[in-house]
């Protein structure tokens, strides 16, 4: 097969179809201008509102584990969450040396984010088009789901930005067959890889892409590199040995049903009426990457449509496999198929040129997506700030307060260590993995002297399974205390216990 040259195949992919942007009355500059101002657009959504609400459960946990102690932390990262995110918890580490307040926390993720949209762009130029790239990029700066991730303390957004930077080389090591191209797919996939262990499925599907491309050296090429980036993924692929025997995963973590399916497709391609749009665009995109086979065209042109396919495909199958077994089809793992559900939603649009159909489908998702932004900049998280905030505002020194479940005790800490200079010495029971008192030592307190504490200070997180705070520890307290008086927050319920 004699590929064209690099620069044709970059500047007009897909030059059989319809949709060929060489000869488009657009110059290359408004392209850039456009670009630029929906990445404008993206960073804006994306920095608004960026510390109005505090920290949730997830986010504090984050601070958490980058503060511990490089002991601890190294165990973590062999045994614990950063097993399989620890690049981000290492990034973490160092940005938290330099600011502690909620927005700059999660400023990492806004600007992961925001770089991520011109990157897409440069992917999906070589895969779908000019037309069709401008079109993903707007989709994805307005993706309400990339947008709250984009404002959480979480490495979700730096995985998508490793994978897109991963597939990118890919595409240009596949279609130039350059060795510097082929290590950047080396040294980005094994980041990637680190930033997210799941992150490792995409890889699979980029492999497994090339089964459309028939050339033997490319696969040869990709095998020998592919072998590099399992040798350096290796320590931590043995996670898997090393982890509990439900591996990273939670007893309350879903299994693959038609449900969770659902819910899977409104989490890439919108709510409500915005998923009705994006399956239309989709369907649209798939009918025409068939009709590149059909064709029979260069067989690079149906393999750039194969890999969008098989970006979403792969990672979802394998992980509805694994949860036969495990239960672990969590959306929010699955969220780096996002650019290419984008990239097929925009393939459509090229695909439905009568009466500019796609282009109206388009926008109509845009403009549904950005209500949904606002929308969502509303809605409450769980208030540690507040629920914090009010049992210092009344705690005593020597008053207990005890969290359950154990693991939401970081949402605490966050808060108490802004205001230690001012705050009352309590005890904290709440053990969060090697650190602190666990609620056996509170119990056990109790019971050696009924009257240990002035006060005891009980934080629930909604949902509290009666593992955690037990009948037996809420009629000891009642005993001692008497009857709680109770404050409701967003996510979270305060009992204080006062003689």
């Amino acid at each position: 097969m004699v590929m064209p040259p690099a620069s044709e195949r970059s500047a007009a992919p897909f030059a059989s179809q319809q949709f060929v942007d060489s000869s488009s009355a657009v110059p290359v500059r408004g392209y850039q201008f456009l670009l630029l101002l929906f990445t404008i657009a993206g960073a804006a959504l994306r920095v608004l509102h960026l510390g109005a609400k505090g920290l949730w459960l997830d986010e504090p946990l984050t601070v958490a584990i980058a503060r511990l102690p490089w002991p601890q932390f190294t165990q973590n990262w062999l045994y614990g969450e950063a097993a399989y995110q620890g690049v981000y918890f290492l990034w973490m580490r160092a940005w938290l040396r330099f600011g502690n307040t909620e927005a700059w926390i999660r400023l990492p993720s806004a600007l992961f984010a925001i770089a991520s949209i011109p990157l897409l762009y440069a992917l999906a130029r070589r895969l779908i088009g000019e037309k069709a790239a401008l079109a993903a990029a707007l989709l994805f700066a307005l993706s309400p789901t990339h947008v709250y991730y984009s404002q959480e303390a979480r490495g979700y957004t730096m995985t998508i930005l490793l994978v897109l930077a991963s597939t990118w080389s890919f595409v240009r090591a596949v279609q130039e067959d350059r060795e510097r191209d082929w290590l950047l797919w080396v040294v980005f996939s094994t980041i990637a890889f680190y930033s997210h262990l799941f992150s490792c499925l995409v890889l699979l599907a980029q492999a497994a892409s090339l089964l459309a491309l028939r050339e033997p050296r490319i696969w040869r090429r990709m095998i020998f590199h592919a072998l590099l980036i399992m040798a350096l993924c290796a320590p931590g692929l043995s996670f898997v040995l090393r982890g509990p025997p439900h591996g990273p995963s939670h007893p309350d973590w879903p299994r693959a049903t038609p449900k969770q399916v659902l819910h899977l497709a409104l989490f890439l391609g919108g709510s409500g009426e915005k998923v009705v749009l994006s399956a239309i665009l989709w369907i649209a995109a798939l009918g025409a990457i068939w009709r590149d086979r059909l064709r029979k065209p260069e067989p690079e042109v149906f393999w750039r449509g194969v890999l969008l396919v098989l970006w979403v495909i792969v990672p979802v199958a394998i992980l509805a496999l694994v949860s036969i077994r495990i239960p672990l089809f969590v959306q929010r793992y699955m969220i780096f198929c996002l650019p290419a559900t984008v990239m097929l939603a925009a393939r459509g649009m090229i695909a439905l040129p009568k009466h500019h159909l796609g282009l109206w489908l388009v926008l109509a998702l845009c403009v549904s997506s950005i209500v949904n932004i606002f929308v969502g900049y509303r809605k409450p998280r769980e208030d540690w700030r507040n629920a914090t905030a009010a049992v210092l505002a009344s705690a005593h020194p020597g008053d207990a307060v005890a969290i359950y479940p154990n693991y939401a005790r970081p949402g605490f800490d966050y808060y108490y260590d802004l205001r230690r200079s001012s705050a009352p010495a309590v005890h904290l029971f709440g053990r969060f993995y090697d650190t602190g008192k666990d609620d056996s030592e509170f119990e056990q307190a109790l019971n050696r002297d009924p009257g240990a504490f002035p006060r005891v200070w009980i934080m629930l997180r909604d949902g509290t399974p009666e593992r955690d705070y037990s009948p037996e520890v809420a009629a000891k307290l009642q005993t001692i205390f008497g009857p709680p008086h109770s404050q409701k927050f967003v996510g979270i319920t305060v009992l204080e216990f006062n003689h």
